[in-house]
Parts: structure tokens; sequence; C-alpha cells
């Protein structure tokens, strides 16, 4: 049962407002999306020298604890989902917002706390334990909560025109996410990482939370409003209408689900560990911070380009090639990766990083409304971000374990290149579940 504090119609009904409100729902759930930033690998990678620093932990223990804290918040996220079935999206994006404010908050005073623990405590268990807390509050409200909250709300309010809709969500979030480093690495120079991480979480436990609360709303047909007003035969013509709506339980019993989930997750071990890593995989081929900094804002460029490419067009592509597209960007990030040192393979890494992660910011939203119809998927994305979260959490860990035994991060690297063909090869099989049961079988 949901409040009345939480009443579709307060502050105002959305009926009377100037034009389709999915439109405003698309700019602050995205918004919303950004609140996984700061704990995202490319967000922390300009912070994680300096924590290691203050807080005396090798780099493989940082790691492990960034991992484990991120592992548990990935197994929350389908409970995060489930509650904004259940609750709908305003109140839990309120609660995310201003958890996540507080996790962020707490973590800038993390080395007081450890100063301040350490004569009863003391020694690296007790950085260990501190750093595991961080990240699991950060992980869990940012991107468990808040991203499956914010993305399961905007989903809702888009059918006909949803490909536009990805196409604006995943352009915003790319920049967001790729730009990310230079903004926070100018903060974290200029007044210390304590006190960046401390401001940004004052500006979601305050100025998100009001956001939320003010302008979310869970989907058109609580406030008494029809879906993306397209017509029925305009969309029928450009791919498979969603004819029935499959349960979360009925949506990760197909195959489909399970081939597109790998994809994004094997996008999300590769992308988290490099990032994570990103400042070391530089120092291993004799490169300094600036130099590994700098490869993000070429990347953002392929990254947006394919994010509004693919999102403007992917009412009329088949997403299955979308996943093939992005697999095979994934290789090229790696083989990149190897040669860090080279110029023209460093590039290698920039393209595919870019058109990997422009194309997964479509697919981690589109495919899901479009398979299995928009009455559960907060259910349903809540399993795809606990899938990716959970293993783009083991990247950092599987990155630092291979500097930690060898010295350098060609191990790692190795290891994900074999998993890129096997999945590039499954994804020309993961077809729309929709199709098994739409009387033309020839659309997606």
């Amino acid at each position: 049962m949901r409040l009345k504090l939480f009443d579709s119609k307060r502050p105002f009904d959305v009926r009377k407002w100037p034009g389709y409100y999915g439109w405003t729902i698309l700019v602050v759930g995205t918004i919303g999306m950004i609140a996984a930033v700061p704990g995202s690998p490319p967000g922390m990678s300009v912070f994680v020298d300096e924590m290691i620093s203050s807080l005396e932990l090798e780099r493989g223990n940082f790691a492990i604890a960034y991992t484990l804290g991120t592992l548990l918040a990935g197994l929350c996220a389908p409970l995060a989902g489930r509650l904004v079935d259940q609750i709908g999206a305003r109140p839990m994006g309120c609660l995310s917002f201003f958890g996540l404010g507080l996790s962020l908050i707490a973590t800038g005073l993390l080395d007081r706390i450890y100063v301040g623990l350490s004569s009863y405590f003391g020694g690296a268990p007790l950085a260990l334990a501190l750093v595991f807390f961080a990240f699991f509050g950060m992980r869990l409200m940012g991107l468990s909560f808040a991203m499956t909250t914010c993305r399961s709300m905007v989903f809702r309010w888009f059918e006909g025109r949803r490909g536009i809709a990805a196409a604006i969500n995943g352009t915003m979030i790319s920049l967001s996410f790729s730009s990310a480093p230079l903004l926070l690495n100018g903060f974290v120079i200029s007044i210390g990482w304590q006190q960046t991480w401390i401001i940004v979480g004052s500006v979601f436990a305050f100025g998100m939370t009001t956001l939320a609360y003010l302008f979310f709303r869970d989907s058109p047909e609580d406030c008494g409003v029809p879906v993306d007003p397209v017509k029925a035969e305009s969309r029928a013509e450009i791919r498979t209408p969603a004819l029935r709506d499959f349960s979360s339980s009925e949506a990760i019993r197909t195959r489909t689900f399970w081939i597109f989930v790998a994809g994004l997750a094997l996008n999300g071990l590769i992308g988290t560990g490099i990032s994570f890593h990103i400042v070391g995989l530089a120092a291993s081929h004799e490169l300094d911070r600036q130099t590994a900094v700098d490869v993000f804002l070429p990347a953002v460029i392929f990254q947006v380009a394919t994010t509004f490419l693919l999102g403007a067009y992917t009412e009329r592509i088949k997403l299955k090639y979308m996943l093939a597209m992005m697999v095979f960007a994934q290789g090229l990030t790696l083989l990149g990766a190897l040669s860090f040192s080279d110029l023209g393979w460093r590039w290698c890494y920039i393209v595919g990083s870019g058109i990997s992660w422009g194309a997964f910011s479509v697919l981690i939203n589109v495919p899901w409304g479009r398979f299995f119809g928009r009455k559960h998927l907060g259910a349903i994305n809540g399993w795809v971000t606990g899938a990716t979260v959970v293993t783009s959490a083991l990247g950092p860990l599987v990155f630092g374990v291979s500097y930690e035994v060898t010295k350098g991060y060609t191990t790692a690297i190795l290891l994900c290149i074999v998993f890129c063909p096997i999945v590039f090869a499954l994804s020309w099989i993961a077809n729309n579940p929709q199709e098994a049961i739409s009387p033309s079988k020839e659309r997606t």
C-alpha cells in the first residue's frame, strides 16, 4: 500500500502538465541514473591511489573490498526491482538518493574514522572493512536501487518511441560516465578526495531526494494518462509488438534473456576491470597518470555517437545485431589494452571502449520492455542490474589479482578475450521472445 504522501497527484497532477509527461520523466530519470557515476569504476579511478595511500591498503586488498561490496550490492538488485513494482518509483527514488548521499558523505570521512578507530582495532583489517562498507553503501543505493528505479520508471513511460528515449537517455548517461573521471579528477586535485566525496554526497542527499519527490511518477497508468501517444499501426510497422507481459520468473527462463545479460555482464567485467586500474595499467606501460585519464575524453566521442545512432535506429534494427557489435568492440578494447603503450593500439582501446559502452547504454535499457512488456519491468530490470553488477564487480578483482600475482594485467586481459567469441556466437540466436506468439515472425 502506497502512502498518500506519494500520491501521483501530489504536489501536482501530471494530467495538467503541458505536453506528454513522459519527456519530463526522461529528463529527471536520466539525471537520477547519473547517481551511479560516483561509485562506478570510471568515477572511482581518480580516487583509488589517494584512498589507498590514506588508508594504508595494498592495491589488491582495496580491489577486494570494492569487489565484495559491489557483489553484495548486486545481489540486492532483484529486491530493488520488486520494491519498484510494489511500492513505486517515487518512494524508492527518495530512499535511494538519500541513502546514497549518506554513503558518499561517510566515504569522505573514512580516513578520519580509520584514525579514530585504529587504536582499538588497527591495521589492514580495519581499513578493509571500512572500504567494504563504504563501497557496499554507495553501490547498493547508487547502482542497485537508484539505477534500477530510474531505468524501470523511464521505460515504463515509453512504448512507441522507446528508441528515441533510449537515444537521449543513453547519450546523456554516456557523457556523464565518460566525463566523470575528468571532472572528479579536477575536484580531487583542487580540494582533495575527502571533500569531493562529501560535496557530491550532499548534492544527492538533499538535491536529488527533493527532485525525486517532486517529479518522479511510477507509470502513465498510475497517473491516468495514455502511454507514449504514437499510433499503434506505426509501432507495428517497425518491430514486433509486445503482445503479452512476461513475469520476471518467465523472463529469466528464456534463452534470450541470459544471452543479452551475458553480453552486458562481459562488458561490465572488461570495462570496470580496466577503468578501475587504468592508472595502474598506464604505469605498467611506463605512462603517466595524465595519459591514463586522457583516454576517457576521446572515448566519450565514440561512446556518445554510438549511443545516439543505435538509440535512434533501435526500432529498425534487430537487437541481437547490436549485441554482436558490442561484443566485437569488447575484443578490440582488450587488444588495445594489451599494447597500451603503443599509440595506435591505445586508439584501438579508445574506439573499442567507446563503441562497446555506447552499445551497452542502449542494450541495458531497450530489450526488456520490447521482449517482455512493461508490467513487470521493475522486477526484470532488478535481475538485469543484479547480474551485471555482480559480474562487473569481478572486474577490479580479476585485474587486481592479476597485478598482484604477475605484476601486470596481461593475464586478466587474455582471460577476458577467451569469452568474447563465445558470447559473439550466441548473440546470433538471441531472438525476441514475442516472435513466438506474434503472427509475423520476420520482425523483431
